[in-house]
C-alpha cells in the first residue's frame, strides 16, 4: 500500500511541476513569482520524498538542491519585497494640508 502511495506521490509532484512550468512558458505565471517558486518547492518535496523512498538517490538529491534553492529564493524575495514597502500607517497628528492660502478661500 505505501508502494503505491508513494508512487502516486512521485507522479503528482511531477504532474505538478509540469503544470508550474507550463504555466511559466504560456506567460500566465512570472518566473520571479512566489507561486511559481512555491509550486516548484511544493513538488521537488514531493518528487524527493517518492524517491527517497524507491532509493533514486540522484533523483531525490537534485530534488533536494531545487527544495533549497526555491526556498532561498524566495526568502531573498521576501525580505527584499519587506523592505521595498514603505510603511503605510501613518500618526494623524503628522499630516498636514499643504496648499496656499488663496486657494483655500477660492474653494471655500
Amino acid at each position: 500500500m505505501l508502494d503505491t502511495v508513494m508512487l502516486g506521490l512521485g507522479f503528482a509532484g511531477g504532474l505538478i511541476y509540469l503544470a508550474a512550468y507550463f504555466s511559466l512558458t504560456r506567460g500566465w505565471v512570472s518566473g520571479s513569482s512566489y507561486l511559481f517558486h512555491g509550486t516548484s518547492v511544493f513538488s521537488c518535496i514531493m518528487i524527493a520524498a517518492s524517491s527517497a523512498y524507491s532509493q533514486a538517490w540522484p533523483s531525490a538529491v537534485m530534488n533536494v538542491i531545487f527544495i533549497i534553492v526555491g526556498a532561498v529564493f524566495m526568502a531573498k524575495k521576501a525580505i527584499d519585497d519587506r523592505r521595498s514597502y514603505p510603511t503605510t500607517v501613518v500618526d494623524a497628528s503628522e499630516l498636514t494640508y499643504q496648499s496656499e492660502e488663496p486657494e483655500l478661500t477660492a474653494a471655500a
